[in-house]
Order: C-alpha cells, then structure tokens, then sequence
C-alpha cells in the first residue's frame, strides 16, 4: 500500500501514499498542501470517516458495509464487512480509550479497537436507517437520527433508550449536534429544510427554523427549487458559542448558540453546489465541503467584523444593491473565506485532528480511499 513517490524526512501519520501537490493560495492565507491517502481497504464509496482522539486509528466506512482501522503510520489495521448493509456513520470514544461505534443501517455496534474480531455491545432502537451518530460531552448519551425523522437518545450506562425525538421532522433527519455546555440540549437538521432546538430531558422541542424561510431567495429562482436549503450536516464551537449547518444549497448557515435562544447571524456563501460538511477547526475558523469537490476555510472573526460594520451603517452598507440581505451575505462571505481547495471528488465526510502540533483533516468521498490533508493555515 505504500508508495515511494515522496517520504518526509520526519513521520507525520497517516503516511500511505504521500504525494506533494501544488501550494493553494487566497487573498488571506497560503496553504501548503501535502496529502496522504489511504488505499487497499474499502472497495466502494467511502461515507463516513473519524479520528480517535490521540490521532492513533483512524475509522471509515462505505456504502457496501465496510468498516475499515487503520494505524496513524496509514496501515489497515482490521477490515470489518457487513454484508448487504452500509456503513452510515463512524464515532470514537473521547473518555473511553479505544471504543468506536460503528451504525451500520438502522444497528449500531460498539467496538474495542484492542480487539476487533466481534463488536462489545450492539443497540438495535432504530427503526431506519441511521444518517449520524454523536456523543454529548460527558458521554453520558448517544444520538442517532434516521430516515424516519426520528432520533434515539440512548442512555450508554443503562444501554437503552432514554428518549425519542419525533414528530418534528417531516423528512429524513440528516444530522444531530449536542448543544456545548448545555447537557439537555440537542440541535438536528433535516431534508424537511428544517433545524430543530430540542431539550431532550422532557423531550421538549425548545424553538425550531424552518431553512427556506430563513434562506433570502435571488433571482435564480429555478435553481433554489432544484436545490432547497436541506440540512446535511451542523457543527458546534466548543466554546458554545456558534453553530453552523451544511445547506444543499450551497450555503453556510451560521447560528450564535451562546444565548437561551440561538438565532441567524448570516449564511456563508460557501459552495456552486450541495455543502454537505461543515466542522469547527477551532472557536473561530470554520471547513466546509460540497459537491462542487471544493473545500473552503473561513474565519468567523473577519465575518463578525464586517456583520457590526453592516449593522452599524444601515442601509448605507446594501451599496444600492434590493436585496440588503444578500449583498449583506456576500460581503461577509467575501471577508470569512481564507482559503479554498480543489479536491478529486465530492465531500461525503470530512474530520479534522491536529497530530504532531499540525492541523490536518480526513476526506471521505465518492471513491474507495480516505484522503489525508495537510492544512498549514
């Protein structure tokens, strides 16, 4: 699997395949880009992709049931197939050293990463098929949302259902994200186009936004109708304070969380097509990935800025434009985006991890290999 096209002088993890490619640049930032990818493991599309904590195994699985661990040097540690099922989500233990679980279809399996032959635990609560799971911050619970709309919060110490969320969606739920510092609270995202604010210890839906009201529609109406603002993907600052969601419309939603009620603060004009992925690389600095096979980088600092200045200068700052809230948008887009890369194919998943003090994220996407990028920000 290992390939002597370029060796580092010095192992940086994840090292199959090294290849140097060329220097990506932006008006703000350059990056100097160096990928590793991971081969000889899965056999089809690559869904779903994580990093345990320590940066030592990394999990990924595929659409035809797969679930393959490899080792930070880029070996393939085990290779799991569940025939006839697909492997729809992938999510490391941050508290208990070595545990994955694994949803494969509407099961989910609990695994020891020391010993990978049969899985310590499996929940069967689900009645569909299951798009993300997530843990809260104590792992106390597990969320999995399914094609039903639903979403189970299963309690890991007494392994079963604590409660269900439902009734809210009207379409499959596409992805959940517990609330930072507030332990009863859980926020979801559908291809209702809705996203919901949820304080599952009742369960009680606290306050919910529907996307397409939210969403300002230009002229190009024919295509907002061909691609809505479907939820695909939410990711919270650790500080508590933002939330962003992954539209299919190419936009970036970004939510202040830090208060009782989170609301909109602007959307990110991020993609030409689908966002599929947004993760926080840190409080400020935000990746997304879309469909149009473009990974963006954004600093919210700089979109803050330029959202005080807006609000400060009233009318003034719409420059003549009708439409203030997209002129609006477009200006902080225009401020945020620090970087942007080209990738081979369209995100299904990205995961970013810091190993040896470098920032670097995983790449999940329509073919059978994990891309390992190198980002020097």
């Amino acid at each position: 699997m290992v390939k002597d096209e370029y060796k580092p002088n010095q192992s940086t993890g994840f090292h199959s395949d090294y290849r140097e490619n060329e220097e990506f640049s932006s008006k703000c930032t350059k990056i100097s880009k160096m990928t590793a990818t991971l081969t000889g493991g899965h056999t089809a599309s690559v869904l779903c992709v994580d990093v345990d904590k320590t940066a030592s195994f990394l999990a990924s699985g595929s659409e035809n049931g797969e679930l393959c661990i490899w080792k930070s040097d880029g070996s393939l540690l085990k290779k799991i197939e569940n025939i006839d099922t697909g492997c729809t989500s992938v999510c490391f233990s941050k508290e208990k050293e070595n545990i994955l679980y694994v949803s494969f279809d509407e099961k989910i399996k609990v695994y020891d990463i020391k010993n990978l032959e049969e899985p310590v635990d499996c929940f069967e609560f689900n009645q569909e098929e299951i798009n993300q799971i997530v843990l809260d911050e104590k792992e106390k619970y597990l969320a999995a949302c399914d094609d039903s709309g639903e979403i189970k919060i299963v309690d890991l110490h007494d392994k079963k259902v604590f409660k269900t969320l439902r009734l809210k969606h009207t379409n499959i739920c596409s992805t959940a994200c517990f609330r930072p510092r507030k332990p009863w609270e859980i926020i979801t995202g559908g291809l209702d186009c809705k996203l919901i604010h949820w304080d599952f210890s009742r369960p009680k839906c606290v306050n919910q936004f529907n996307m397409q009201e939210l969403q300002s529609v230009n002229a190009e109406g024919d295509a907002y109708m061909f691609n809505p603002p479907l939820v695909h993907n939410l990711s919270a600052s650790l500080d508590g304070h933002y939330l962003a969601a992954a539209l299919e419309n190419g936009h970036v939603a970004v939510f202040d969380i830090s208060r009782k009620n989170m609301r909109e603060l602007y959307s990110l004009h991020a993609h030409s097509q689908g966002t599929s992925q947004v993760h926080f690389l840190s409080n400020k600095k935000l990746i997304s990935g879309g469909n149009d096979c473009s990974i963006c980088i954004w600093d919210l600092e700089k979109a803050d800025q330029v959202e005080t200045e807006s609000a400060t200068n009233g009318d003034a700052a719409t420059n003549g434009h009708t439409n203030g809230e997209d002129f609006r948008n477009e200006s902080v887009s225009e401020a945020a985006k620090i970087a942007e890369i080209q990738h081979v194919g369209k995100i299904n998943w990205m995961k970013p991890f810091i190993l040896e003090g470098s920032q670097k994220i995983a790449i999940a996407d329509q073919s059978p290999n994990v891309t390992i990028l190198n980002l020097e920000l």
